[in-house]
C-alpha cells in the first residue's frame, strides 16, 4: 500500500480498513482512493473543506435514498436530514481543522417517511505532505438492530410488569411513584385494583380525593417533607372506592435523590390490610360480646344457684338411729346450674322418706322443676308413701304439666328401728352400699325416667342396713369422666368410699369422696345423700353441707 492509500486510512475504524485493503499500490489520487470504496458495504462520504461533498459510495446512497448527483457537490447541511446534521457537522469541521477521528457516533432522527439510526465514523483524508485535505464519513444504517432492541425491551418491560403484577397481587400489595419535579403521580396496575380504580392518579391531589377524609392530613405528610436521610416512612390510612368499599393500605415510602442528593421522587409500596383489620375489628368485638355474655351468664348463674339453694332443704331431720349428711356441687360456669336435688324428711309412722333427683337441663327451668318435683314428692309420700306408688304418681304429674321436664329419682323409705330401706328408682343411677369396707351398687332394676310415659310402672325393692353400713345415694354428675367410662368411673367411687383413713364423721367423708371421684372439670351437678345405721338409742342429723362452705378444694 502506497503513501496515498496509507494516509486515506490512517485512522479509519477498522471495518473500512479492511474493505480498503486494494487500495495498496494504488497511485493515491481521489478517484483511485475512491474506487475501492464502490463496493463497500458500508456508506462512505468524502467532504471537502467547503464542507461540500467530494464523493459518495452506493452504500451511501442507499442510506439517504438519493441518487449521487443529488449529493455530490452539495453540502452536508443540504442532504442531511437536520436532526443528524446537527450532530455530525462539528464534527466533520474539528477533523478538517485538527485532524481528530471520532469513532461510533450514534445520530437518529427522520430520514424522508422513516426514522433512521446512524452509526457513523469520521477521520481526516490527508495528502503526500500529511495535511488534511478532506474528511470521510463511514457511515451505517443501524435502524434494524435498534428496532430489534427496542422490541425485545418492550417484551422484557411487558413480561416483568406481568410478572410483578402477578406477584402483587398474590401478595396484595402495590407499588407508587411520585415525581416531585413533575408532580405526577403513577400506581401499578394492582395497586389500582386495590383501589377499585381503573387508571392510576395523576397527581397526589387526585390521590388524595380516594383517601378517607378523616385520614387525609396522614397520608399527605407521609408525601411530603422528605429528605435523603429521611427514615422510611410507614403509614396506614383508609382509601374510599368508588364502589362504596372501604379499603385499608399501609403505605411505605422513601426518598428517590439525584447525583447532587436532591430529592426528587418517593418510591413506595402499599399492603392491602382491609382483611386483617376487619377480621382483628370482628375478633375484638367477638371478645366483647364474649365478656357480656360471661357476665350474663354469670349473673344468670347466681340467680339460679340461689334459686336452688332455695328449694333445698335448709337442713337434715335428726332422727334416732339415723346419721345423714348432703352435700352439693354445681357444674363448672360453662354448664350453668342443674336441676339436681335431695330430700329427707320424716314420716307420720316415724319412717324417714329419703329421694335423690336429677332433673334434665341446667337453667331456670330446671331448678323451677327441681322445686315442683320435690314438693311433689313429699306430698305423695305424706299420703301413702309406699316408693313404686309416689314414683307413680310422679310421673303422671311430670308427663301432664308442659312446664316440667323429665327427671330421674331414687326415692326410699327407711325404717331406723331395723334398718330396713324399701325403694324405687325411675331411672337414677344405682345407690351404693357400704357393709363391712366393701362398696358396691344396689342390685334393682329401674323404671322409666318420670316425664317419658304417662303409663309407666315402678316396682318397689327392699335391703337392709347393719349397724355402720352407710348408703350412698348420688347423681350422676360425680361419675360421668369425658376420659373414661361409667362403669370404670363407679369402681372409682366405690374405692374411694372405702379408702383407708376416710373420716368417721359423714359430713367430712361425703366432700372427701366428691373431691376424690368427681370428674376435674365438672359439666353437671354433684349432689350426694348418705346416710348411715346407727346402733339403737343413738342420735346424729346433719346439716346440708355446700361443698365450697367447708373450704373443701375440689379438683
Amino acid at each position: 500500500m502506497d503513501g496515498k492509500a496509507s494516509k486515506f486510512l490512517d485512522g479509519a475504524p477498522m471495518g473500512s480498513i479492511e474493505l480498503a485493503r486494494g487500495l495498496a499500490g494504488s497511485g493515491g489520487s481521489l478517484p483511485e482512493i475512491t474506487t475501492v470504496l464502490e463496493r463497500a458495504p458500508v456508506g462512505f462520504a468524502v467532504v471537502g473543506e467547503q464542507m461540500q461533498v467530494l464523493y459518495v459510495n452506493p452504500a451511501f446512497v442507499s442510506v439517504h435514498g438519493l441518487p449521487s448527483r443529488q449529493l455530490v457537490g452539495r453540502t452536508i447541511s443540504e442532504i442531511v436530514p437536520p436532526a443528524h446534521a446537527t450532530a455530525v457537522e462539528p464534527l466533520i469541521v474539528d477533523v478538517l481543522r485538527t485532524g481528530a477521528v471520532h469513532r461510533d457516533v450514534e445520530t437518529h432522527g427522520e430520514a424522508g417517511d422513516a426514522a433512521k439510526h446512524l452509526l457513523l465514523n469520521l477521520f481526516p483524508l490527508c495528502g503526500r505532505d500529511d495535511e488534511v485535505v478532506a474528511a470521510v464519513i463511514a457511515v451505517q444504517d443501524v435502524t434494524e438492530s435498534h428496532e430489534v432492541a427496542e422490541l425485545e425491551g418492550l417484551r422484557l418491560h411487558a413480561e416483568w410488569t406481568d410478572r410483578l403484577d402477578r406477584a402483587q397481587r398474590a401478595g396484595g400489595t402495590g407499588s407508587w411513584e411520585i415525581d416531585l419535579r413533575t408532580g405526577r403521580v403513577a400506581w401499578s396496575v394492582n395497586l389500582c385494583r386495590i383501589a377499585g380504580v381503573t387508571q392510576s392518579p395523576n397527581t397526589v391531589e387526585e390521590v388524595l380525593a380516594l383517601v378517607h377524609p378523616e385520614d387525609v392530613e396522614v397520608a399527605r405528610a407521609s408525601f411530603s417533607g422528605r429528605t435523603v436521610h429521611s427514615p422510611v416512612s410507614d403509614v396506614e390510612y383508609r382509601l374510599c372506592t368508588p364502589d362504596g368499599r372501604m379499603v385499608v393500605v399501609s403505605s411505605i415510602a422513601e426518598p428517590v435523590a439525584d447525583t447532587a442528593g436532591t430529592v426528587v421522587a418517593l418510591r413506595g409500596m402499599c399492603v392491602d390490610r382491609t382483611a386483617r383489620r376487619t377480621a382483628e375489628a370482628t375478633a375484638r368485638a367477638a371478645v366483647v360480646r364474649a365478656d357480656e355474655m360471661t357476665a350474663q351468664l354469670k349473673d344468670e348463674r347466681q340467680v339460679v344457684l340461689q334459686l336452688q339453694r332455695a328449694l333445698l332443704p335448709p337442713s337434715l331431720p335428726d332422727v334416732e338411729g339415723v346419721e345423714l349428711s348432703a352435700a352439693y356441687r354445681p357444674a363448672d360456669s360453662a354448664a350453668g346450674v342443674g336441676g339436681d336435688f335431695y330430700d329427707a324428711f320424716p314420716l307420720p309412722d316415724g319412717r324417714l322418706a329419703i329421694a335423690v333427683g336429677d332433673v334434665i337441663g341446667h337453667d331456670v327451668e330446671a331448678a323451677v322443676t327441681m322445686g315442683s318435683v320435690r314438693s311433689a314428692l313429699r306430698a305423695y309420700a305424706m299420703q301413702n308413701p309406699l316408693p313404686d306408688r309416689v314414683l307413680r304418681e310422679l310421673n303422671r304429674l311430670v308427663c301432664s304439666c308442659a312446664d316440667m321436664t323429665m327427671t330421674t329419682v331414687f326415692y326410699g323409705v327407711y325404717s331406723p328401728w331395723d334398718g330396713t330401706l324399701c325403694y324405687a328408682n325411675a331411672g337414677h343411677p344405682h345407690p351404693l352400699l357400704v357393709h363391712d369396707g366393701t362398696a358396691r351398687p344396689m342390685a334393682h332394676r329401674h323404671g322409666l325416667i318420670t316425664g317419658a310415659v304417662p303409663q309407666a310402672e315402678y316396682l318397689a325393692f327392699e335391703t337392709s342396713l347393719r349397724p355402720g353400713d352407710v348408703l350412698f345415694v348420688y347423681t350422676d354428675g360425680l361419675v360421668e369422666h369425658h376420659d373414661a367410662d361409667i362403669d370404670t368411673s363407679i369402681q372409682t367411687l366405690c374405692a374411694a368410699l372405702t379408702a383407708p383413713h376416710l373420716p368417721k364423721g359423714l359430713d367430712h367423708l361425703v366432700p372427701t369422696v366428691i373431691n376424690a371421684a368427681a370428674p376435674d372439670q365438672g359439666r353437671d351437678d354433684i349432689c350426694v345423700l348418705a346416710l348411715r345405721h346407727r346402733p339403737p338409742g343413738t342420735r346424729s342429723g346433719g346439716e346440708f353441707v355446700e361443698l365450697a362452705d367447708l373450704l373443701v378444694e375440689h379438683p
